[in-house]
């Protein structure tokens, strides 16, 4: 600015000043115009969500028939679930009658059972039921005549000798014994 040397010094800050008051006041109108888009924008977006708002409110009426209608299955296939199990605790897996009839036929007349109990697989397993007898023999030929009379017969299979040992208050060499039999899996319905 060679040509603005003689100018007074007060001259110069005075135009100085304006040329920033005037950049400042575009600067302020600027902002000032963004602010008022920003706001425009702002109410569209708010317009738009409030309708979408409104849109998906119709909708959850529509929905909470299904709903409704989904939790009443729900219910009516743990009733029927329910039913299903008691239904099959209540069926015999094996006649126990013809279980006791087999192993009449499977023992020796010598030996004479003192408790029979059938062990039920827990629910779920494959597994195949088992017969726990426990009793007394005059001898470990009777014992061994009932393993072997176990293991012959159809209904059942895998017969284990628990334990035997000679008998308290017997005759001689008599013995209480405790043995496990599996019932074999294609007499197990007859």
């Amino acid at each position: 600015m060679r040509e603005l040397e003689f100018l007074p010094e007060d001259y110069l800050r005075a135009r100085f000043q304006r040329r920033i008051g005037f950049i400042r006041s575009w600067l302020l109108l600027a902002i000032g115009l963004a602010m008022v888009l920003y706001s425009l924008q702002m109410g569209t977006w708010v317009r738009d969500a409030q309708a979408e708002l409104r849109a998906l409110q119709g909708t959850g009426a529509a929905v909470e028939a299904d709903v409704e209608k989904v939790r009443r299955l729900r219910d009516e296939a743990r009733i029927y679930n329910e039913r299903i199990a008691l239904a099959e605790a209540l069926r015999p897996r094996a006649p126990v009658t013809a279980v006791l009839a087999d192993l009449v036929d499977a023992l020796p007349e010598s030996v004479r059972l003192e408790r029979l109990e059938v062990l039920w697989p827990a629910r779920g397993k494959a597994d195949l039921p088992a017969v726990r007898l426990e009793g007394v023999a005059p001898g470990q030929e009777a014992v061994t005549r009932a393993v072997a009379g176990l293991d012959a017969s159809p209904r059942f299979g895998q017969t284990i000798l628990v334990e035997s040992r000679l008998a308290d208050g017997t005759a001689a060499g008599g013995r209480t014994f405790a043995l496990e039999a599996h019932l074999l899996k294609a007499k197990q319905g007859a």
